[in-house]
């Protein structure tokens, strides 16, 4: 040893060091406890608490909602109520879709297929009611030349059966007459909204249904109606029950008719009944 210096000890033998921690009376200064610790044991200590501590609190974040305060802590999607208010706005997108494809209908048909942006509101039920063939003319009496556009439309038909009435414009029948057996569910012939199901003392208990392509198909004198005003309805989805209501009916059968850009149009030379 140079100057009688101590030689400088390894870090680990320090931490092995004990000392001892003495507890004294602050009057008689009498040791009242004393411990014995090494830095080493101190360190260790220090480190389990810290873990402890750290263990607390992740699981605390992990198990309890307080996660969602943390920016960025997960995917939103994962929200119970995000999820909830997803379904929610599709819902209303869907609505709001079949409401416009419902309104159009009723300006197409009020108006021939054509409308002016400066009408007023109109009220959607009693539109619908005053969709009647009392209303055309003398020049309507021929099909419309557009009508010959369906043939490249695909229609399902609405009820099978034998055909009592056909389509003849001359004595105000817009339609054809079809009869079938009792019960027998009622079809729609194509994709599209309802835009009127109600009741008249003339017709009954009567289904209105626009499509797309500017069509409205139209069935009338059922016993029960399966749809609402509004409904979206698919392809050959029963829309209502035959029957024999309204006082224009003399026994159980569907009065049909189809109507393009506000004009009628003879149903047999789309759909096949027999």
């Amino acid at each position: 040893m140079s100057d009688g210096l101590p030689a400088k000890r390894k870090l680990w033998d320090r931490l092995r060091d004990t000392y001892r921690i003495s507890i004294l009376d602050d009057e008689n200064l009498e040791e009242v406890g004393s411990y014995s610790l090494s830095l080493l044991n101190f360190y260790i200590f220090l480190s389990v608490v810290a873990l402890l501590l750290s263990a607390i609190v992740i699981s605390f974040i992990v198990f309890t909602p307080v996660k969602r305060l943390i920016p960025g802590y997960g995917d939103i999607t994962d929200n119970k109520k995000f999820i909830e208010l997803s379904k929610k706005v599709d819902d209303l997108e869907r609505n709001v879709s079949a409401n416009d494809t419902y309104i159009t209908g009723l300006k197409n048909m009020l108006t021939g297929g054509i409308y002016n942006s400066s009408v007023e509101k109109i009220d959607s039920a009693a539109a619908a009611k005053n969709f009647s063939p009392q209303a055309v003319t003398q020049e309507d009496l021929k099909e419309t030349v557009r009508a010959k556009e369906l043939d490249f439309l695909k229609f399902a038909t609405p009820v099978s059966g034998q055909i009592s009435a056909r389509f003849d414009p001359s004595v105000q029948h817009f339609g054809v007459d079809i009869i079938s057996a009792k019960d027998t569910p009622i079809k729609t012939i194509m994709d599209g909204v309802v835009i009127n199901a109600d009741q008249s003392v003339s017709s009954g208990n009567s289904v209105y249904i626009q499509h797309n392509r500017n069509v409205v198909s139209v069935y009338k004198h059922n016993s029960v109606l399966l749809v609402k005003t509004g409904d979206v309805v698919k392809t050959g989805q029963a829309v209502a029950i035959i029957g024999n209501t309204g006082e224009m009916s003399t026994g159980p059968h569907l009065h049909f008719e189809m109507w393009y850009d506000g004009k009628y149009i003879n149903p047999e030379k789309y759909i096949t009944f027999q």
